[in-house]
């Protein structure tokens, strides 16, 4: 069969081949515009696609039969007889048996997470209409259950755990070094994923990729940053107060913290840049770490150890951006640790002229106020939540964080009082 019978033909199955069976006998008619290759080539070619069909079994060709003289008579109408013969022929796997296989295949697969059933059906009925499930086609659900893998990986492993990295994990799931570090395939897992996480997590992480980081995968190991006066132990203690820019540290090494003094307060920063500068320019006993926009959930678990003494004796502050992203940051910590965290620097009362440009963007206030709403239940939080509601302004300037320089909450203090 060449090349141009082999098309032909694959466009007659497709008209016979649906998700609910086969139809056996049809006729169907050669318009000039589903067919318009088909009237467009030459007439030798015509000739020996017409001797093709007509030598297959369960073909009927039904030519014109008002020609005008010396014109190519053209297909009319091809009868299908048999119609599962006729996609026998083309070594084509029927629909109908393709969607039983990958329902079956479906069915029969089960992992370790919670929410796989609930989402089965949803996933079968996709398949059932030609649909794509979270990104995946029925032709692909092998794909499916590899994706399923590692989230399953991720759903059952704890924040305690030491986590390996990106490579080492990919080849102990797949055989595959390399297979997460694939863009599609880390964000068919971000779409399985993002229903059943954290709603500000899931409204601000936009890859694949950034969804792994979250849950501690990533390429190479990344040390957790802070800087505080105590003495950490993990394999053995170390002084802290000896460490003027901070520590870098795995965070599955890290087991407590002792504090000779407790220290006035803790602030969390989300810009990598301004906890840097913070922690050159700012020379006080204050607790500083480093969150890295939503921190992965490896580092709440050591924020909670560094934080476990000092909830209710000492003021929490975050100091991120003054947008959406970082209201969300904002009450993620607030829920995370389970306590009240004071914006810092990024609240409607700040100075902006000292700090934002003319040209600056801004931000719907409503859509800062909905960034709030999951920790409402905190009193900062509902406190920020009240004053952009009772503002007059419909839009607040973006505060970058970037922009602002550093200043000690003792200081602030300092100045209130």
């Amino acid at each position: 069969m060449n090349a141009l019978t082999n098309k032909f033909i694959l466009q007659l199955i497709k008209r016979i081949d649906k998700p609910e069976g086969i139809d056996t006998e049809c006729r169907l008619h050669i318009t000039d515009h589903a067919y318009r290759w088909y009237f467009a080539l030459n007439n030798s070619d015509k000739a020996a696609l017409h001797n093709d069909l007509e030598a297959i079994e369960c073909l009927s060709i039904q030519y014109d039969s008002k020609v005008a003289l010396g014109s190519f008579k053209h297909i009319k109408y091809v009868q299908i007889t048999n119609g599962r013969k006729l996609i026998d022929i083309c070594g084509i796997t029927p629909q109908s048996e393709e969607i039983q296989t990958a329902y079956n295949h479906l069915e029969s697969t089960e992992f370790n997470v919670p929410w796989w059933n609930e989402i089965k059906p949803s996933i079968a009925e996709a398949w059932s209409r030609n649909k794509t499930a979270y990104g995946i086609k029925r032709s692909q659900s092998d794909r499916m259950f590899e994706a399923m893998k590692a989230v399953e990986y991720i759903v059952q492993s704890s924040d305690t755990e030491s986590v390996p990295d990106m490579r080492t994990l990919s080849a102990l799931l797949f055989g595959d070094s390399k297979r997460l570090e694939n863009k599609s395939f880390s964000n068919i897992i971000r779409k399985l994923m993002l229903p059943h996480i954290d709603n500000d997590v899931a409204e601000i992480i936009e890859d694949g990729g950034k969804l792994l980081e979250y849950f501690g995968i990533s390429k190479y190991p990344v040390p957790m940053r802070f800087k505080a006066e105590g003495r950490l132990h993990c394999k053995g203690p170390i002084d802290l107060s000896a460490l003027h820019f901070g520590i870098g540290v795995s965070p599955d090494e890290v087991k407590v913290i002792e504090w000779d003094q407790i220290p006035p307060y803790v602030l969390f920063i989300e810009n990598r840049a301004s906890f840097e500068r913070y922690v050159r320019e700012i020379d006080d006993p204050g607790v500083i770490i480093y969150t890295a926009g939503f921190p992965p959930r490896s580092w709440v678990r050591v924020i909670k150890i560094i934080i476990a003494e000092l909830i209710g004796m000492v003021p929490l502050y975050h100091w991120g951006d003054r947008d959406a992203g970082g209201y969300r940051i904002l009450a993620f910590m607030a829920k995370q640790l389970n306590t009240d965290i004071q914006p810092y620097l990024m609240g409607v009362e700040e100075q902006l002229e000292n700090y934002v440009d003319e040209d600056s963007d801004e931000r719907v206030v409503v859509e800062l106020m909905k960034a709030l709403e999951s920790a409402i239940e905190y009193p900062s939080i509902s406190s920020l939540h009240a004053e952009l509601s009772s503002i007059s302004k419909e839009r607040l300037p973006w505060i970058e964080q970037e922009k602002i320089s550093p200043i000690s909450p003792l200081k602030c203090e300092a100045v209130n009082l």
